[in-house]
């Protein structure tokens, strides 16, 4: 585990009526109450949302935004960079490792980054390298929104980011408004197709392997597909996410 301390630098603080409320769930095309992005236009976060050539896109289960920055088979770069906002509401991710390094750059707020069970800050300008195999995962300690980026080992984490994310939009909220996400088969399978790259570390690999083997490969059989290339699209992010207008 490596951390390094960059600069620290961070957007000036949004002013009384500045705050922009983006990123909520539409069905068509209209936005609902659901999980809401509060930015300040002018903040360090919002200068490079503005810049990245991808649309917004969000989980309505976690609380999470997202853009991606760069993506290697665009030849843009070595892996991909995804820029992510976390509510203070939001869930950490399950404790997962993977085959190759993941990089945590701090951009707004405090984002604190568990790894082998080390609790580590990250603030604006600071960065943290988890090594492969390394247990991890994350989460927003403060009382407001936190924004860092983070340098995936590849797409394939990308696509099954989305994949889930994308289900979750697709399958809607229930009746009191809270968002059930792509249930416990399909996320099965996903995760699947993501190992080996990514493990998650709650359940024993031997008992995961076994899950995939038999529970998921029926219900493959049944029609059931894991991650989907299909939610890198542009399109499907237009229409179920509120995206900004900046002036």
């Amino acid at each position: 585990m490596e951390s390094e301390t960059q600069s620290r630098e961070q957007g000036p603080s949004a002013e009384e009526g500045r705050t922009r409320r983006i990123g909520r769930p539409l069905v068509d095309g209209t936005p609902t109450d659901g999980p809401t992005l509060e930015l300040d236009p002018e903040s360090a976060a919002s200068a490079r949302l503005r810049q990245s050539p991808r649309p917004l896109v969000s989980d309505p289960v976690s609380e999470t935004w997202a853009t991606l920055l760069e993506r290697p088979d665009s030849g843009e770069t070595d892996r991909p960079v995804l820029l992510q906002w976390v509510s203070p509401t939001s869930p950490e991710p399950p404790v997962h490792s993977h085959s190759a390094t993941e990089t945590f750059r701090g951009l707004e707020g405090q984002t604190t980054v568990v790894c082998e069970g080390e609790q580590i800050r990250l603030g604006p300008g600071e960065s943290l390298t988890v090594e492969p195999g390394q247990k991890h995962t994350f989460r927003n300690d403060t009382d407001e929104v936190v924004a860092f980026s983070a340098e995936l080992p590849s797409m394939r984490t990308v696509k099954g980011l989305f994949t889930a994310w994308g289900l979750a939009h697709e399958r809607g909220s229930d009746e009191d408004g809270t968002y059930p996400g792509p249930g416990p088969i399909r996320s099965l399978v996903v995760a699947a197709d993501l190992a080996p790259e990514t493990t998650i570390a709650m359940v024993p690999l031997p008992i995961q392997r076994l899950l995939w083997a038999t529970v998921g490969r029926v219900a493959r059989l049944a029609g059931t597909t894991g991650i989907d290339d299909a939610y890198l699209d542009a399109s499907f992010w237009n229409r179920h996410v509120e995206q900004p207008e900046w002036k």
